[in-house]
């Protein structure tokens, strides 16, 4: 009790940088680790009965692995291709499912070359076959279309329709409508006698420029925004019942279905070792459903209604993280550049925080003088920690300082720096972003290949300016503390090795400021 009391100002920021280093570790070594590489191509050789509309859905079949060259051709070869202003769609004539889905705007890589990114990876587990009530599945069904190709602008409506019939005679058709401006199309079935029970998703891998697939299962059931890591799917099942939406997501990009008629269940299914397929319950005899397959983008997903907002997650700081998104954007869009705005929202942050660093540097200064006094008190009780205490009290009193009143300033500006981390860790603005010579994409790590070794110049000059600011830092505490304190910088380099670049170069300019302030209120309180 003793010693909590005398070091509490000094427990309370090795507290503050070390839950940072924990929040960081975690996305580092928890969420990163379990994102996915992209999966073989699978096939599910027969479906097992569906369920009536909110039950729990039954487990799919087992896969079996199948190779796949790069390009995946329908058993007949027949597709309809439905092209958009975003987007760019290729049906199949058998089952009706989702062959490709590119995305206009966003490249797979930075490359000048690289082609638009796919949504859909090859094989035979391909999006939105239909599971009905009695056990069949379109999925080998041959459709006919109603057109050989689609094409919408603007606000324009498109619909496909596709004709066929089941194995017992009854006829089947499945509904596509597109907008042309839109990354949501809607998907309803029709059985003559039956009804739909479920629209399936497979785990579909959209490459960026690290490589990474899908990290997370995601729906959203009532308030709550669930996210899973793929982990946790198992052949047994993960189920979300009473789900708004459900599907899976990336860093950047979603893809989720959405009952039209409301609520219901879904459960997601392990049904080969690196292939995961979600489910979604129909609710009604005429099945429709609401598809996104697009960015992680506020404005697409505002516009697709259903909630799919939700799936932008800035966190329990999201009232910070929102604002300086919006800042970000504007930003940009006078400057044309996001490495300058990440820069000058970096310099607007640390002027609007001005007071409560210099309040918390003051207060600093101020304990760093008490350090002699507190050690002879320390020497002097160290056998009455309870005189110790009112001693130490006195002492404070006796100087007006407050040793909770330096970490007070900090704790207030973790919202905003949590928040601004997360705006930039999130914002798909800065996919493929370019800011300056080596660095051509603030989402991939700094590297400067020289002789082949890529350098992380970024994150050292980061790592160097931490230890700067801490050197410039007035020391407090007892030397464990202090040594402790002195590895952080260390500690936080090696954890930005392979955090994005516009991440690094905001904690580097706001190191850089930092230093600046240091130096100036050292000087001016001498």
């Amino acid at each position: 009790m003793d010693q909590q009391q005398r070091d509490q100002q000094w427990r309370l920021l090795l507290a503050f940088g070390l839950s940072i280093l924990l929040w960081v570790g975690y996305q580092k070594l928890v969420i990163e680790r379990y994102e996915t590489p992209p999966p073989p191509p699978g096939e599910i050789a027969t479906q097992e009965p569906g369920s009536t509309p909110n039950t729990t859905l039954p487990p799919p079949p087992a896969a079996t692995a199948k190779a796949s060259g790069d390009v995946a051709a329908p058993p007949d070869g027949a597709t309809v291709v439905v092209d958009t202003d975003v987007t760019r769609a290729t049906i199949t004539a058998r089952g009706g499912r989702l062959l490709g889905l590119e995305l206009k705007a966003y490249p797979q890589t930075n490359a000048p070359s690289s082609p638009p990114l796919n949504l859909v990876a090859p094989g035979d587990v391909l999006p939105l076959a239909v599971e009905l009530t009695d056990g069949q599945s379109d999925a080998g069904i041959q459709y006919s279309a109603d057109v050989a190709a689609l094409q919408a602008s603007g606000t324009e409506r498109k619909i496909l329709i596709l004709h066929g019939t089941l194995t017992d005679g009854r006829a089947i058709e499945k509904r596509f409508t597109f907008q042309g401006d839109r990354y949501e199309f809607e998907v309803e079935v029709r059985v003559t006698g039956g009804k739909a029970a479920a629209l399936t998703l497979p785990m579909q891998p959209p490459l960026d420029a690290t490589g990474r697939g899908y990290e997370t299962a995601v729906s959203l059931q009532g308030p709550k925004y669930a996210y899973d890591a793929l982990s946790k799917i198992t052949a047994e099942g993960l189920n979300r019942p009473g789900a708004t939406w459900s599907g899976f997501a990336t860093h950047y990009f979603l893809t989720a279905l959405a009952p039209l008629s409301g609520p219901t269940d879904a459960v997601y299914h392990l049904v080969s070792k690196d292939l995961s397929v979600m489910r979604q319950a129909a609710a009604s005899d005429a099945a429709s459903f609401v598809v996104y397959a697009g960015p992680k983008d506020e404005a697409s997903l505002e516009r697709a209604g259903h909630q799919f907002s939700r799936a932008l997650d800035f966190g329990y700081f999201w009232f910070a993280a929102v604002p300086l998104l919006h800042a970000l954007r504007f930003l940009n869009r006078v400057f044309g550049n996001y490495g300058i705005a990440i820069i000058l929202l970096t310099t607007a942050v640390k002027i609007l925080t001005i007071p409560l660093t210099q309040t918390s540097f003051k207060n600093m200064r101020a304990m760093q003088k008490l350090q002699p006094e507190m050690t002879k008190l320390r020497e002097k009780f160290k056998d009455d920690p309870t005189a110790m205490q009112k001693e130490m009290m006195e002492l404070y009193r006796r100087h007006r300082v407050n040793p909770l009143s330096g970490c007070l300033p900090m704790v207030l500006q973790i919202p905003i720096f949590i928040g601004l981390y997360n705006s930039l860790s999130g914002a798909i603005e800065l996919r493929h972003a370019p800011f300056t010579l080596w660095i051509r994409d603030l989402s991939s790590p700094d590297r400067l290949m020289v002789a082949g070794v890529g350098i992380p110049v970024l994150t050292l000059l980061m790592g160097a300016t931490m230890l700067i600011q801490q050197w410039l830092t007035p020391q407090q505490g007892d030397p464990t503390q202090q040594r402790v304190m002195m590895f952080m910088p260390l500690i936080f380099t090696f954890m930005f090795i392979n955090l994005p670049s516009g991440l690094v170069l905001y904690w580097l300019v706001n190191n850089v400021l930092t230093i600046a302030q240091q130096y100036w209120m050292l000087r001016t309180s001498k």
